[in-house]
């Protein structure tokens, strides 16, 4: 019995882990992005600031958090864009 359940534990871990990695998008950026005192601006601050994707993508690339690094890629950038509903 015990052994089944470190399988199961180890199988909830690599299912949890994986979701993680496959996060695009806004999804990717809003553990850090939100109203619960986390770093970043939240969503609503970003959609006021900025009115294209353009400029998101540009100020997203210029930051100098190294937070920001691993998400400086375009296609995560226009993908946050698109779904944060900028044009």
């Amino acid at each position: 019995m015990k052994k089944v359940m470190v399988i199961v534990f180890a199988l909830i871990l690599v299912v949890g882990f994986a979701s993680a990695v496959m996060a695009a998008g806004w999804d990717s950026c809003k553990g850090c992005h939100t109203d619960s005192g986390k770093p970043a601006p939240s969503k609503a601050d970003l959609t006021k600031k900025y009115k294209t994707s353009a400029d998101l993508i540009k100020a997203a690339k210029a930051s100098k958090s190294p937070m920001m690094n691993n998400f400086k890629k375009d296609d995560v950038l226009k993908e946050a864009a698109k779904d944060l509903g900028l044009k």
